[in-house]
Parts: C-alpha cells; sequence; structure tokens
C-alpha cells in the first residue's frame, strides 16, 4: 500500500487522466440518464445494469493503460500519458476479453455463498497485467494469474478488501454532499476515477512484487517488454 500511495503521489495528475481518458463514456452515459424525464422503472433497472457493464469493462482498459507508467514510475524514470495510453490500449481487445470473463467467474462464485467469489477474485486478480506485459491471450492470462497468486492470496485478499471499503465510503461521503443531479454525479465519476486509477496502480504493483518473488526477475528485465 505504501508504494502504490508513493507512485500515485508523485504523478497523480498522469494516473488519474490515465484512467479518466477510456472512463468517459461512463460519465456521458450517466448524463444521459439525468436528463432523461421521468424513466420508468424497467428504464432504470436497465440502464444501471449497462452502465455498471461499461463502467467494469473500462475500469479493466484503465488499468491497462496505467501499466506503463507504474512501472517506469517504480523504474524512477519519466513516462508520457500518449505512450502509456498507446501501449495499453494496443491489447485493449484482449484485455476486455479477460475482464469480461474474469466478472462472470467471480460473479457466478458469489452466487455459490460469496466465498467462492472472493476466492476466484483473488486467483485473478493480476489477468489484466499479465495479459499487457506478457502478450498473453484471455485464458492464458487468466491461468497465469492463478499461478502468481497462489501463496499469496490471503495478502491479496486483504489488499482488496481495504481497497473496496475505502472506495465504499468515499463514494457514500460524496453522494451525501453533492446529492441527487449534476454535482452529485460529477462528484460521484471524479471519485470513481480516482479509485480506479489506484486500484490500477495496486495491481501493476502487486504484479511486480509477485513476479520479483516467485521468479527472482528484477524490475529492470520485466519491464523490458516496454522497450
Amino acid at each position: 500500500m505504501n508504494k502504490t500511495f508513493s507512485i500515485l503521489g508523485r504523478q497523480f495528475g498522469k494516473f488519474v487522466l490515465l484512467a479518466l481518458v477510456p472512463m468517459i463514456p461512463v460519465f456521458l452515459v450517466a448524463l444521459g440518464a439525468l436528463s432523461s424525464r421521468t424513466p420508468s422503472t424497467s428504464s432504470i433497472a436497465v440502464g444501471a445494469a449497462l452502465t455498471g457493464l461499461l463502467t467494469f469493462v473500462l475500469q479493466t482498459v484503465a488499468q491497462a493503460t496505467s501499466l506503463y507508467g507504474a512501472f517506469q514510475e517504480m523504474r524512477q524514470k519519466p513516462f508520457t500519458i500518449g505512450e502509456s495510453l498507446r501501449i495499453g490500449l494496443a491489447r485493449t481487445i484482449p484485455v476486455i476479453g479477460v475482464g469480461i470473463l474474469v466478472g462472470l467467474a467471480t460473479g457466478l462464485g458469489f452466487l455459490l455463498l460469496v466465498v467462492p467469489g472472493v476466492i476466484i477474485g483473488c486467483m485473478l486478480y493480476v489477468a489484466i497485467p499479465a495479459c499487457v506485459i506478457e502478450k498473453m491471450g484471455v485464458t492464458a492470462s487468466m491461468s497465469r494469474s492463478v499461478a502468481l497468486t497462489k501463496g499469496y492470496r490471503w495478502q491479496i485478499f486483504g489488499l482488496f478488501l481495504l481497497v473496496v471499503v475505502i472506495s465504499g465510503v468515499g463514494a457514500l461521503v460524496l453522494a451525501r454532499i453533492g446529492g441527487i443531479g449534476l454535482v452529485g454525479e460529477t462528484l460521484s465519476f471524479a471519485w470513481q476515477v480516482i479509485s480506479t486509477a489506484f486500484g490500477a496502480v495496486l495491481a501493476a504493483v502487486i504484479y511486480h512484487d509477485l513476479r520479483i518473488a516467485k521468479e527472482g526477475i528484477d524490475l529492470d528485465t520485466l519491464a523490458n517488454v516496454f522497450d
């Protein structure tokens, strides 16, 4: 967590922009929902489901676009937003595939009395970094994550739970402050972008630390994929 806060803090503006760019459609959809007049209950439910799905998919893309910046920052080397976006977006299709399958597997696990969902989520926590950095396919990235997280899933669960609690509390506080309407939606989206940026950097740090712990690979060798 200290490493993640340090990396994010040094380049806060850049990482927020890297999360913001892929997630702009989420804000536009939310604004569209606000402008609709007297929507029916069914349309509200459908809109919420679509927004949730869109948010999940674009958050995985945002994680991919932040990886290069996070690794460069760990190496104490400069990076540009354009370069990080280029590297992340180049893997958009497999990243979305990984995100969808991880979401389905985790969601199914939660339907089976919650605990299996938590276990699956921890097993697949670094599937996106594996997909981008090791240029693996969808199922290979998931298998790679399962192998890398083995023996460290309790630690990952603790970090994930802490992030969820902080994000949830922040969202509730901002919802109280902003209320229902444009101000509330804007504050909620801004917090969502910041939370996504933090989660993306955290996933990169966990992936990096797992590779070093399990394979003894040094940071520069690990980051050579970007050169």
